[in-house]
């Protein structure tokens, strides 16, 4: 009889966990479909020709940098257009007139498609990554590790971008002084006697760059470069002599494999004490 019992009472125990198993299946599929749903939704809404015509409609004369650089020079593929940012000069206008200037001294290409360190890769499409999808020349804005920006220019080629590593300062020290000193990480007792940094090293890396010329998502992104009045590249009047372009991988993208990883997509000037990491092989094997 006791025996009969526990049996009874196992059985129920058993239903009672197939019971919750099962519902517990039915909630996962349920929350896979409307993630799936959603994910739809958001494909369906957003179409790469139709963000693209949409960044090309209407145009203005813009009231600064009347010597800037137009649609045509950003209108070339990824790559090329990452060898051509270098040596020129990135302006940026901030609301109280305060103009910085720094010579772009080093690039990274993410032409999209298949390249697996793209945020387009495979055709992603998001309301965050937009901008790559719009007008060459459109500033695309993103924020990394939840506090720092990097600043890419969209090229021709659906979801095509080149990553600004590094400028060399030109003007605007002071004010590019006071922009990293407010992010800089210090302790309560070197708070009080913050050095200043070495001009090379202002704006010597992506978050930087962003830091030192005020750039940020809320004000930057999807603003078209070849209009707005907050920013824009110029040529370079003062450096006559022939640029000396050293290419290398990119950095930071090793989670992505190996092929991809080592994909000689990053540009930089040679000799240049900005640049936010040198590759010597590639400059040995450049000056031989």
């Amino acid at each position: 009889m006791i025996s009969c019992r526990r049996s009874e009472r196992n059985s129920v125990r058993n239903l009672v966990k197939m019971s919750r198993n099962v519902t517990s299946s039915n909630k996962e599929k349920q929350t896979r479909k409307k993630q799936v749903t959603k994910r739809m939704k958001l494909n369906n809404n957003l179409n790469a020709d139709h963000i693209l015509q949409s960044s090309c409609n209407g145009s203005r004369t813009p009231t600064y940098g009347l010597n800037r650089l137009n649609d045509s020079f950003f209108d070339v593929p990824c790559e090329d257009l990452a060898k051509r940012l270098l040596g020129k000069i990135l302006v940026r206008r901030i609301d109280d007139g305060t103009v910085l200037k720094g010579r772009v001294v080093e690039t990274e290409c993410y032409p999209g498609g298949e390249d697996k360190a793209s945020c387009s890769y495979n055709g992603r499409i998001t309301e965050t990554i937009k901008a790559v999808y719009m007008k060459p020349g459109t500033a695309f804005v993103y924020v990394t590790y939840g506090m720092y920006h990097c600043i890419n220019i969209s090229s021709q080629g659906a979801g095509a971008a080149v990553l600004l590593r590094a400028l060399e300062p030109l003007e605007g020290f002071e004010f590019m002084q006071l922009e990293r000193q407010k992010r800089r990480k210090t302790t309560s007792a070197a708070a009080t006697k913050r050095k200043e940094l070495q001009v090379h090293d202002l704006c010597s890396g992506p978050a930087k760059l962003c830091m030192s010329f005020s750039i940020t998502k809320s004000s930057c992104n999807e603003r078209d470069l070849a209009v707005w009045d907050g920013m824009w590249i110029e040529e370079d009047d003062s450096k006559e002599e022939a640029l000396h372009i050293v290419t290398s991988h990119r950095i930071g993208i090793d989670s992505v494999g190996t092929e991809w990883a080592l994909k000689p997509f990053r540009f930089y000037l040679l000799g240049n004490s900005s640049v936010s990491r040198r590759d010597e092989a590639r400059e040995k094997a450049f000056r031989e």
